[in-house]
């Protein structure tokens, strides 16, 4: 998985994608999924690391079969918070500040 911070004034956002879809557009119907290396290409990391890195984040995106099924095997989100496009799995997790 590949993982990239964006920092913008007192706010944090951890992407984490599959690598073999960085760069690739998908569309379905009304829906429209962009995978961007602009937003997504970013280092490789281990899991522990990821779980360390958002707890200190506000929001997550994720995105492909790999970073959605350890997002969910560590309980960042849930099944039914999953949205496809062309069978290709993505989440937005915004972290509670409390």
């Amino acid at each position: 998985m590949l993982v990239k911070i964006h920092k913008a004034e007192d706010r944090k956002i951890v992407s984490i994608a599959d690598k073999d879809i960085i760069g690739k557009e998908f569309e379905e119907g009304e829906k429209y999924l962009k995978i961007s290396e602009y937003f997504y290409n970013g280092e490789e990391m281990e899991e522990e690391k990821i779980l360390e890195l958002l707890k200190s984040t506000n929001s997550a995106n994720i995105v492909g079969e790999n970073a959605i099924k350890f997002a969910i095997d560590n309980s960042i989100i849930e099944e039914d918070h999953i949205l496809k496009v062309e069978g290709v799995p993505c989440a937005i997790v915004i972290f509670d500040e409390s």
